[in-house]
């Protein structure tokens, strides 16, 4: 064998592994996760305990990896194409999945905060695979920011329609009964937090400086930033203002290196665990299958118009970048006591949408026989900003 011959055969197993991944751990964990539940249990209670705060805690970890990790986009008009994703792009999603799931199982209202749950592309399995795909820097920048964006949207959607179509659930009991106190609330984290920022952040960005290296200032200032940090978290959690720590993440960025990817795929990891145990009481199969196979094709006619002007084949790719993970997982973990069919539907569909990615991509990759050019308004440079730093 040539090593013309082994260097594409090389690069086909690269990106089969990349997309392998986002597959292969959540199943180990999830199984890991229906083995303790024999010797575990899980009080699944709406009113404190230790599930309520763990939930929203992984959220908030979760939210502010995504929110942190956003980008600018490379052209003023891919800043509009964002807009349009997150904005009337998860509207069409969110309806187009729920109208498949009311003509498919009529007579359930709460099938629609499930498909809002799942109107959002996962961050961090679109970090790992972003390398390994064969897209424009242009389109997967679009994608990435796309990607981090729409998380902290579904999820404030998830909570308001929550409060609304589970009028008998408490897992949403979160202060969505007054709407006007919430915005308020998240109004006055993000005040406070664009305050703090303002008097510790650093002048001089010095992110790639170890903090023992720093001079005693720098260091107080830097440990006083990661206290902060602390308890931004802190108190999103305890009142659930997710949409104000959302966007106090767009501006309130210690210098944290690998701890926040680190914290994120930590998260990750508790959520599926956690999943797995849930699942030990069954999982609807029928419904979880159709809500993945909708939330897939929803993906493919919003990302069709949000694409438009890109080339074919970064069409294509954006079309078939539809991944869930962490978001989805720990949404469901939250509507889990309000709605106990949560867990045991978004788990196969989470399942389902990541094995149509893997199997779509894999078949246009084969499909396709030569890079194309790139496109004339893309960037010469091949290094994309990543979603989670």
């Amino acid at each position: 064998m040539t090593p013309q011959d082994s260097d594409p055969q090389r690069a086909r197993a690269i990106a089969l592994r990349a997309l392998l991944r986002p597959l292969f751990l959540p199943l180990c964990l999830a199984g890991a996760g229906c083995l303790a539940s024999q010797w575990l249990t899980i009080d699944v209670r709406a009113h404190g305990g230790w599930y309520g705060w763990l939930s929203s805690g992984l959220l908030a970890v979760g939210l502010y990896g995504s929110a942190q990790g956003i980008c600018r986009p490379q052209t003023r008009g891919d800043l509009y194409r964002i807009v349009v994703a997150i904005t009337f792009g998860v509207g069409v999603k969110a309806a187009f999945i729920a109208g498949v799931l009311w003509l498919s199982f009529p007579g359930s209202p709460e099938y629609l905060v499930l498909a809002v749950a799942m109107a959002q592309i996962d961050p961090l399995s679109v970090s790992a695979m972003l390398e390994s795909r064969d897209m424009s820097p242009r389109a997967k920048s679009l994608l990435a920011a796309w990607a981090s964006f729409d998380d902290p949207v579904t999820t404030v959607l998830v909570v308001i329609l929550g409060s609304l179509v589970l009028k008998n659930s408490a897992s949403v009991d979160t202060g969505t009964e007054d709407y006007a106190t919430t915005m308020i609330g998240n109004l006055v984290l993000l005040a406070v937090a664009a305050s703090v920022w303002a008097a510790l952040r650093e002048r001089e960005p010095a992110d790639s400086v170890p903090l023992p290296t720093l001079r005693r200032p720098q260091r107080v200032r830097r440990l006083l930033q990661y206290t902060a940090l602390a308890a931004l978290l802190a108190a999103a959690t305890w009142q659930f203002l997710m949409l104000g720590l959302a966007l106090s993440a767009l501006f309130f960025r210690p210098a944290l290196g690998a701890w926040l990817g680190r914290a994120t795929n930590t998260a990750m990891v508790v959520a599926t665990f956690l999943l797995g145990m849930l699942l030990a009481g069954g999982a609807n199969l029928a419904v979880g299958a159709v809500l993945g196979v909708a939330t897939f094709v929803a993906q493919i006619l919003v990302a069709s118009v949000v694409g438009l002007g890109y080339s074919r084949h970064d069409r294509a790719a954006l079309c078939l970048s539809q991944q869930n993970g962490i978001t989805a997982i720990i949404l469901a973990l939250l509507l889990e006591p309000g709605l106990p069919a949560a867990v045991a539907i978004v788990a196969p569909a989470i399942l389902v949408v990541n094995g149509l990615h893997l199997t779509s991509t894999t078949l246009l990759t084969r499909c396709r026989g030569h890079r194309p050019p790139e496109p004339a308004d893309a960037p010469q440079s091949s290094q994309v900003p990543s979603v989670l730093p």
